[in-house]
This record gives C-alpha cells, structure tokens and sequence, in this order.
C-alpha cells in the first residue's frame, strides 16, 4: 500500500508539472480536489494589478522549478483572487499576495521570506516530517553536506528508543521549529556508532570552525529549544533574509559588512577574503558583537539606512537594532580600523548615525517639524508633552489629517502652554528612539513629559476636538494660557 500510494502522488506531481509553467494554477473547480490531496503546497492569492505581486511573480516561479525536485516535492500554486474571490473570502485573504500553507486541505499561514532562495529554504523545512528519518550513514552525511551547501546548521537526533521521553521531546522542538531549521533523526544505534556519535543525543553539524555541537543539558523541550536558537548564530557568518530572525533573537548588536557576496565561482575569493578578515576582527573584538557579512543586492534598503556608499567593494556599519541606533564606519577598510571601529562602539566612543533632513531655520507653521538631528531636542524635552506625528508624504491618510493636525496645533498653541504638537517626515529621518519608530504611516505618539521612554500611541477618532480632549486626558505640563471656555 505504501509503494502504490508513493506511485500515486509521483504520478499526481508529474501531471501537475507536466504544464507550461511549473507554478499550478488554481480555480474553483480545481482548488479543493488539489489542496485535498497534496501533501504540502504553497498557493499565492494575488492580483494582476498589484505591485507586490508583480515583483513576487518570477521568484515564485524559480522557486517552484527548484522545489519540484525536492525530496519530497513540494508544490506551489496561485489563485487569481479578482476573478476567485469566494476563494479569497473563504480563508481570510485582505491583501496582495497573501501566501498560504496547506497540507492536505488544513491551512496555515506562510511567514517566510519572498525572495526564491528565501521560498525554497522555507517550504524545505516545511515539507515531510519535521524531523527527516535516515536510516544510513550516508544518509546522514549527505543531509549535513546539504546544510553546509547552504551555510546552514544541521540538527540530528540519535535516538534508537521510539518510545523514549528523549525523543518525544526532540520531536516536539523540531515540529516547533521546523519554520527555521533543519532536523533529522537516526534510530538506529549502530548508524550513530559509525558517525562516532552516541545513542540518545542531539548534535548540531555547523559549516564553521566549531563543526559539532553536542547537548549535554537537560531533557526538557524548552532546554532543547534555547539551545539551538543560542548556537543557530555562528560568531561570524553571513545574514540572509532567511536567517535574520536567528540574529533577532540573539539580540546582539551586529557588525555587517556589505560586498557582492558570491559564494561559487571565481568571485569566491574575494567573499572569502572578507570573510577571513572579519573572523580577525571578531577574534579581536570579543562575542558582545555579532559579525556578519551582507549582500548588498538583497538588503539594497539597508545600504540608504545605514548612509553606506553604494559605489564602494565593502560598506560597513553596526547595528544595535534593539536600541534602534546605527553607526557607520567611515575609514578606510583595514581590519585594524575594523576592531578600533568595533572597540570604539563597546566602549560607548561613538556617535550613531541620524538620517536627518537639514534643520529648518524656522518653524513657520502651527505644527513644530523635527528632523533628525533635532529629535532628541524637541520630542524628549522633558519639560513638555509632545505629540509626534510620523509621516510619509506619499501616504494618503496622512494627507488627510494634515488641515486637521494643523488645527489641533493652532488650538492648542492658543489655549495651553507646555504642549508641543510636531511631524517628521519618516521616510527621510531617523528616531533615534527605539520607542518612536514607525509601523505604518501616520504613526502618532504622545511624549509626555513625565515619562519620555514610554509613549502612548494615539488611535483615537481623528478629528481635532477629539484629539484635544485625548491629549488633556493624557497630558502631565498641561498649562493653561487663559481661562477655557
């Protein structure tokens, strides 16, 4: 039964990619009898005309020709949610492209990334079982020189006991995991004896100079999993799209390195040249820093944000991200100026980098405009409360509270003394506050003057008296000008 089932869905895989284009196209009449009957399948709900979807189109279509030869395969497919809209309806689609997992008709959301490499890494992890059976030695092998292929981790348990609590836990962290890493796991102890391994552990095979890691802590999952995450950082390694949450987590500051990285060919040399200067510096630097290299053509935003050169081999900045701060390096690449760079921003020697526009001569208008240069100046004043409202001039709702913001200033310039209604453009300057940062434009924050680390976020109705009343209600300086009617 299992060879015909297994004979069944290559012969259902091979029809599918049998088409044209080897991303499936999906409709109300084909959509339930396909996602019923897959084991796992990708399917984007998208609109012709959206933007999002028009960039998103050719690196799904890579990673669907790279994923239909994956073991086992794994399918991806779209719906055209303008002409299938009872499909879109039907599992919650409010936007373009949304992305959803099903496994034989249960759905779930996709959190991976949207670049083909960062699709094909994702859906691997998610394909099969969380924890990938190998029965062989060489098995084994060839599962750990697929990691190292990616410069990625490759996490196996040796379990020989099915039944153990061990392996129960084991299995529970991979299926928690599965999102991020890539697990297998061998029951057999003769197969563990040949890779020199013990029954019932967890060793974790990097492609760095610390090739393997064996737990040695407790038998909890919760143990297991801070494990993993802990190690999933190497101390000087490479940042991707897929791997940023890994850096996230770890939540130390990171020293980056922004090259054309190419990891095959006779550009290797030069990627393996910065890559062995960094791991001097980081030997020289210490583990309070990450270090990572970037490439500049998937992370192109951050080369504006971090104010790097996009015409120079090698930009490089740190970013304390959990601070919302960001320092650039400015001197010639050496890994001397690397670790003095690095020694400096430990030591507090360093001044962060503001995106700023120029400070205006005046202020000419009701509502105080703040760059930033001058936000610390005028949002944390700690002697007055401060609403900040954090715009885009592309942003049509915030075209729309502009005569109305402007009102609310002029009303309360008037009548009250210690409250500051300001903008600043967010797509030009930098909060240098990791609690000022916006999600979305408008962003407006109320600064009060008692408590400037801990802005409260305004969602009220956005018309002025209701702003007014809010921002007495909230307001610690409050100082009247005159009596109020």
């Amino acid at each position: 039964m299992k060879i015909l089932s297994l004979l069944v869905a290559l012969i259902f895989v091979s029809s599918i990619f049998a088409a044209e284009s080897d991303v499936l196209v999906l409709t109300k009449d084909n959509f339930d009898t396909t996602v019923n009957n897959a084991d796992i399948i990708l399917v984007e709900f998208y609109a012709p005309w959206c933007g999002h979807c028009k960039k998103l189109a050719p690196e799904y279509a890579i990673a669907a020709e790279k994923l239909k030869k994956n073991d086992p395969p794994v399918l991806l497919a779209n719906v055209d949610a303008t002409v299938d809209g009872e499909l879109a309806s039907r599992f919650g689609v409010k936007g373009y492209p949304t992305l959803k997992i099903f496994r034989r008709g249960s759905v779930s959301d996709y959190g991976g990334p949207r670049d083909a490499n960062g699709i094909v890494s994702y859906m691997e992890k998610q394909a099969g079982a969380s924890a990938k059976p190998l029965a062989s030695a060489d098995a084994v092998t060839a599962f750990i020189e697929a990691g190292n292929d990616k410069r990625d981790l490759s996490i196996v348990g040796f379990f020989s006991n099915k039944d153990s609590s061990a392996t129960k836990n084991f299995q529970r962290v991979a299926d928690s995991l599965r999102d991020h890493f890539r697990f297998a796991i061998v029951q057999s102890a003769d197969v563990a004896q040949k890779l020199g391994q013990k029954d019932n552990t967890v060793v974790i095979f990097k492609d760095t100079d610390d090739k393997t890691v064996v737990y040695g802590g407790a038998e909890t999952v919760e143990a297991l999993t801070s494990w993993v995450w802990d190690l999933s950082v190497p101390s000087v390694g490479e940042l991707t799209k897929d791997n940023l949450i890994r850096y996230t987590r770890k939540n130390l500051p990171i020293l980056k390195i922004f090259i054309d990285t190419v990891w095959t060919g006779p550009n290797l040399k030069r990627t393996k040249y910065y890559l062995n200067r960094l791991k001097k510096v980081a030997e020289e630097v210490g583990k309070k820093l990450s270090f990572v290299l970037v490439n500049k053509k998937d992370f192109t935003d951050e080369l504006s944000k971090f104010g790097v050169d996009t015409k120079q081999e090698a930009g490089v900045a740190i970013d304390d991200f959990a601070n919302s701060l960001k320092y650039r390096f400015t001197h010639d690449f050496s890994v001397d100026k690397l670790v003095q760079f690095g020694k400096d921003f430990l030591s507090g020697k360093l001044k962060p980098y503001i995106k700023s526009e120029p400070v205006p001569a005046k202020q000419d208008g009701p509502v105080t405009v703040v760059v930033g240069e001058t936000f610390n100046n005028i949002v944390m004043d700690p002697t007055k409360d401060v609403m900040i409202e954090i715009y885009a001039p592309w942003c049509g709702h915030c075209k729309k509270l502009e005569p109305i913001y402007n009102e609310l200033a002029q009303k309360l310039n008037k009548d009250v003394s210690n409250v500051v209604i300001a903008k600043m453009d967010g797509t030009v300057n930098d909060s240098p506050h990791a609690k000022y940062q916006a999600k979305g434009y408008p962003t407006i924050l109320f600064a009060p003057a008692n408590n400037k680390d801990n802005p409260i976020a305004f969602s009220g109705e956005r018309e002025v008296q209701a702003m007014y009343d809010w921002i007495k209600s909230k307001s610690s300086a409050w100082t009247p000008k005159k009596d109020e009617l």
